[in-house]
């Protein structure tokens, strides 16, 4: 895939944009923020038995997330993404929270009625609540899945409903949106136009997919930024799509949290969005001799020498990162 292949700008929400005098030490402060949540989630998404008090839970946890990637999308990205590429455990509320991020933010570009809105961050939180524990210890799974596993793969989606109405869901949107996650379009079902269900899903299925490609198993690392954009936003011709395009235009093709080899020979990590989707904003933490730098710097990849040469998987870089001081790089 090349650069000329992808949308050429990227088009931010603006409520979601940081503004250019926000500290970087509000930034860094947002790492806290993000490691607060991810273990609340975590704590509300599990359950023994789904009931009002779980849903509850599950809202205020869903209020928060929606709160902090509206403060700073690109740390949004850059935290999920991390906790993606590093950390197997916890799959199941981690997948969750990346792909409730992107699908806010995807679903604003979009600008999409606020009722589908809510409804598609609700059910990228909630889609794989069917198969919750199964789905951790899979991360952890060495062995290939059994049959039994398979099954509950393929039928996880009707058992996510069931027990989203046991819960007190009753947002049709919501509902429908977390049964087509894995087949927008039912057999014999028209798409021309697409339904809102129908359009709701199509963005999960490709967003469970973006995430599930970046993310971190026991068996693998996760793959690079772009080896995932390829596998979930382009078609049979190696095009993006109108989803596809979307993504892209959104996530950048070196999304917050990516890591990057520059020309400079430099190797780096994105902390923010660039005006492009092959120009992010890149703190370099290895120089091109392979030595360390003591203190990130901040590169603009859209100049010549720091331009983005290619995608690193986290396996590949092999460097443990102080979020707070990366975020919180300045110029």
């Amino acid at each position: 895939m090349s650069q000329e292949d992808v949308p050429v700008s990227i088009v931010s929400p603006k409520s979601t944009e940081p503004t250019e005098r926000e500290s970087a030490v509000a930034r860094s402060g947002r790492v806290d923020s993000w490691n607060a949540i991810k273990k609340s989630f975590a704590f509300a998404l599990a359950a023994d038995d789904y009931e009002t008090a779980w849903l509850d839970r599950l809202s205020k946890s869903a209020a928060r997330i929606r709160e902090l990637t509206a403060q700073d999308a690109d740390v949004a990205l850059y935290m999920m993404l991390q906790s993606a590429t590093n950390d197997a455990d916890n799959y199941s509320a981690s997948h969750a929270m990346f792909c409730a991020v992107v699908a806010d933010l995807c679903a604003a570009y979009f600008e999409w009625p606020g009722a589908e809105v809510t409804a598609v961050q609700n059910a990228a939180l909630t889609m794989n609540v069917g198969m919750l524990m199964m789905q951790n210890s899979m991360a952890q799974q060495i062995e290939s899945l059994s049959s039994t596993q398979k099954l509950l793969v393929e039928n996880h989606p009707t058992k996510s409903v069931e027990l989203l109405k046991k819960a007190g869901v009753d947002d049709p949107l919501w509902l429908e949106g977390v049964r087509r996650h894995h087949h927008p379009i039912d057999e014999g079902e028209s798409a021309d136009p697409l339904t809102s269900p129908q359009r709701l899903a199509q963005l999960l299925q490709r967003i469970d997919v973006f995430t599930a490609k970046l993310s971190k198993r026991k068996t693998r690392a996760g793959s690079s930024a772009t080896v995932a954009a390829r596998d979930a936003c382009l078609d049979t011709s190696g095009l993006p799509d109108a989803t596809g395009a979307t993504m892209l235009r959104v996530l950048g093709l070196y999304p917050p949290g990516s890591f990057v080899r520059l020309a400079s020979g430099e190797i780096g990590v994105v902390i923010r969005r660039g005006d492009k989707a092959h120009t992010p904003v890149v703190a370099s933490l290895r120089r091109g001799d392979g030595g360390m730098f003591n203190q990130p710097k901040v590169r603009d990849t859209s100049k010549v020498l720091h331009a983005v040469q290619r995608s690193l998987s986290a396996d590949e870089v092999k460097i443990r990162l102080d979020h707070e001081r990366v975020v919180g790089a300045r110029c």
